[in-house]
């Protein structure tokens, strides 16, 4: 029997915290998911220097169709981390090969991160209760739009709630806020529903954790008109229907 340890690294080094930095260095070892998100300086190199041990750079099939190679490692006493930007359980999750491995007699260890989940409502400053189900704009497959994220939104705003917008993630290229909003605004114009419009307020976060991040509200219509810094990006659309103090609260919002 062995321990896999899937760790939350944070937003960046400066959220870091001792005990994901106690558990990667007491581990043998390391690998770091490099596909469910990006971070302004935590990488395979910058893991290394703080960890002192080599990083193995874990891609999606990696983690998701090679996870006996892992298993091995833990079949052979190898202590093992699954080295993760942001939360390890949310959002993206690993709990497939979690249950692999407590399944074969290993125990399972979980170290929280900062989320860019829970950072995006603290830095929006709307309420946390009003929150609807989250959901992923994805870049077109062969010339073909996924429009869950039309419906989605669209259910969260009958029932009175905001929703949390993650971006593409993919080897070819990071999705940017404004790419996002103009995918939306084109499932708009295909189903007409009025979910999406030119006047509605959007937040969005750019490199959050970093020295250089931003959090802003403003309208689609000037979103779509901005120069956004570099990724990863993030993207709230709130309730029609906010509350004084959320008002309030946008207009702290640079």
């Amino acid at each position: 029997m062995s321990d896999i340890y899937f760790v939350g690294l944070g937003l960046s080094k400066r959220f870091l915290t001792n005990a994901s930095l106690e558990v990667m260095k007491n581990s043998d070892v390391i690998y770091a998911d490099v596909y469910t998100s990006i971070s302004c300086d935590l990488n395979e190199k910058t893991l290394r220097e703080i960890t002192g041990k080599d990083i193995i750079p874990a891609s999606r099939e990696m983690l998701e169709t090679r996870e006996k190679e892992i298993y091995k490692l833990l079949d052979s006493g190898k202590r093992v981390v699954i080295a993760v930007v942001g939360d390890p359980m949310i959002a993206t999750t690993h709990v497939s090969l979690a249950t692999g491995a407590r399944a074969r007699g290993h125990r399972v260890n979980v170290i929280p991160g900062v989320s860019v989940h829970c950072y995006m409502i603290s830095r929006s400053m709307l309420s946390s209760y009003k929150f609807g189900k989250s959901v992923t704009v994805t870049f077109p497959v062969l010339d073909k739009l996924d429009y869950t994220p039309y419906r989605v939104i669209k259910s969260n705003r009958e029932q009175g709630l905001h929703t949390m917008v993650y971006l593409d993630l993919k080897e070819t290229g990071v999705m940017t806020a404004d790419l996002a909003l103009a995918y939306l605004r084109k499932m708009e114009s295909d189903i007409g529903e009025k979910v999406i419009l030119d006047d509605d307020l959007v937040v969005i976060g750019e490199r959050l954790g970093c020295q250089d991040e931003s959090v802003r509200a403003m309208k689609i219509s000037d979103a779509l008109n901005q120069k956004f810094g570099a990724p990863p990006h993030i993207i709230i659309v709130p309730s029609r229907n906010l509350y004084e103090m959320e008002i309030e609260g946008l207009k702290c919002l640079s």
